[in-house]
């Protein structure tokens, strides 16, 4: 160890960890939309000097995982950032996530030396592109985008701000391309504000402790993790194993499935996956830039090495990923990428059931991916603005030896929290009529899967156009059981026209238009169980018609109550740690 008092050293380690913290609350506070503010999709991290990734949120792995490649592209770009310098990327081949994400990093420099970089990433609520917050992932859209000039305003790494001073004409820019300036500016001075607040906790570290402690506690920090996360995998088992998984469509087509295949390896204290045999890219919205593969995979990495690793570079350096170029996971510029978030999630539970083989003790169910998406576009009658409604309802967690899974969570990489019925009502012309657990939803067995959320919105408004997503709305791509375990439900998305019966919404529906009255269904997918059921009748029943089925039979288990109100719950705060958090270790044991 470089820090030789190990009270300073643990101390600036969770120093790093209080510095992110405090930046994601100020960021949290200080945002214009629902989409940051309530659901909480942003991250924040520090870099050190060398752009390894010493600490970040603990919010949503899908975009802190790609930090390192972000800073990477934007130095390899602009150069060195001088004191002051802000630079904002959203390039997707160039490090970033997809377009509405824009990623702001801004250097820390203590007594004139470079300790790092402090980074935030955002989900803004437009970025312009061929509809307002363009997802291009509903089946069959017209407006699906083919490729990225059609998803949005691009940002190649630039710097927003200049040795202090901001650079109006890029701000002009893109304040003029989106539908909705007032909130993307918010939004982006709360990661500024984020940013500035960083740099000035890591400065009061340095002046209290110097700046080469700061960087050798960071560097202790990587190789204590490095070295943890190692000797675990030497533990493994040594070897290779495969497992498939498929997504709907790609976006765009759904006259067959889009096919995930990963070959994981361990052994030397390293976890390689190659991917070669998935899918090509495609046409559609599923492709998925380098970066956000390997966040994928640091994610499942992360969960099954359990307790005790910290999430930063250290355990990072031991995941190779492999796929060709111009395949799903490694496409070639400039194939559209707005929905890679469905093939990443299908990618980390395809990752899981690999390990799972790997390692029986800690396999676990699969949690839903199914992702169910309401973006809908009104014009309010209490002021005459328009506004475009953006929610997502939760799934079933995947069930585990020992513990049910999870009910109404966002699993795996995505971790975002359900928005209120309150908020929804608040911000937009829309009103709740139901938000509710699906009752046999999750998987049968010994430990049942967790349930599915379905959530009613009643347009309140003359009339609303826009679209509905949902993967994992064929049975055969329901969410898998383990040791036994059955599958989950299956995802749905219905329209009652007028007080009406339930219509199903097809996979080509071309547009989605309401009226006053109508009511829009979301139903995630639920989670698998694990373990042969207790009795017979326990298998539940999944009914396509959106009526609830019985409960399964649970003798003598805990059937961890209030999981509704759980979903609520992770909203009200940042340190989230359930299922579909960083922090989702996969144990043998019993769960939280």
């Amino acid at each position: 160890m470089r820090v030789a008092d190990p009270a300073v050293r643990e101390l600036l380690w969770n120093g790093f960890d209080a510095v992110v913290g405090e930046m994601s609350l100020l960021l949290k506070r200080c945002s214009f939309s629902p989409l940051i503010r309530e659901m909480l999709d942003f991250s924040c991290g520090f870099l050190d000097a060398r752009g390894r990734l010493v600490a970040d949120s603990h919010l949503i792995p899908a975009q802190a995982g790609t930090l390192e490649f972000a800073l990477a592209g934007a130095l390899a770009r602009t150069g060195p950032l001088a004191e002051g310098d802000v630079v904002v990327t959203n390039d997707p081949y160039s490090g970033a996530t997809h377009l509405p994400d824009l990623e702001v990093f801004m250097p820390v420099y203590a007594g004139g030396e470079l300790l790092g970089h402090v980074a935030t990433v955002a989900h803004h609520v437009d970025i312009g592109g061929v509809s307002a917050r363009n997802r291009g992932a509903v089946p069959g859209h017209r407006e699906a985008s083919r490729d990225l000039y059609e998803e949005g305003l691009q940002l190649p790494p630039v710097r927003l701000v200049e040795r202090g001073r901001r650079n109006d004409a890029l701000w002009d820019v893109v304040l003029r391309n989106v539908r909705d300036p007032e909130s993307v500016e918010g939004d982006l001075m709360a990661q500024l504000s984020a940013c500035r607040r960083g740099v000035e906790r890591l400065r009061e570290l340095a002046g209290r402790h110097g700046a080469a402690t700061l960087r050798a506690a960071a560097d202790d920090l990587i190789d204590d993790t490095s070295a943890r996360a190692a000797a675990v995998l030497r533990g493994w088992p040594e070897g290779t194993v495969t497992a498939t998984g498929f997504l709907d469509g790609d976006g765009l087509h759904y006259d067959e499935p889009l096919r995930v295949h990963a070959a994981v390896t361990v052994g030397d204290g390293r976890m390689t996956v190659d991917l070669s045999r998935s899918a090509a890219q495609t046409t559609g919205t599923f492709n998925v830039p380098w970066s956000s593969t390997y966040s994928g995979l640091y994610y499942a990495l992360r969960c099954f090495l359990g307790p005790g690793i910290r999430q930063n570079h250290g355990y990072m350096r031991h995941v190779e990923a492999r796929a060709p170029e111009g395949s799903l996971f490694r496409p070639r510029r400039p194939a559209a990428v707005m929905s890679r978030h469905m093939a990443v999630q299908v990618l980390t539970d395809v990752v899981f059931r690999a390990l799972g083989e790997l390692l029986p003790d800690r396999a676990v169910a699969a949690s839903h991916v199914s992702f169910p998406v309401l973006l809908m576009h009104a014009v309010d009658p209490r002021d005459g603005a328009s506004r475009t409604l953006m929610d997502t309802v939760g799934g079933g967690g995947g069930a585990r030896r020992g513990a049910a899974g999870d009910d109404g969570i966002d699993s795996y990489t995505s971790n975002c929290a359900l928005m209120s019925a309150e908020v929804i009502e608040l911000e937009y012309p829309w009103r709740v009529r139901a938000c509710a657990l699906v009752p046999g939803s999750g998987g049968s067995g010994t430990w049942r899967g967790g349930l599915a959320v379905r959530r009613d919105y009643e347009l309140l408004a003359d009339r609303a156009s826009g679209r509905v997503a949902a993967e994992q709305r064929r049975p055969e791509h329901a969410a898998r059981g383990a040791a036994g375990g059955g599958p989950g439900a299956p995802a749905s998305a219905m329209v009652s026209r007028a007080g009406g019966p339930w219509e199903p919404l097809p996979y080509d529906t071309s547009s989605l238009s309401v009226r006053r009255g109508d009511v829009v269904r979301l139903t995630a997918a639920g989670g698998g169980g694990y373990g042969p059921p207790t009795a017979p009748s326990a298998a539940p029943s999944h009914r396509a018609d959106g009526d609830e089925a019985p409960r399964d039979v649970e003798v003598g288990l805990d059937r961890r109550g209030g999981l509704a109100q759980r979903g609520q719950q992770r909203g009200a705060g940042l340190g989230r740690g359930a299922v579909g958090g960083v922090h989702g270790d996969v144990d043998g044991g019993d769960g939280a």
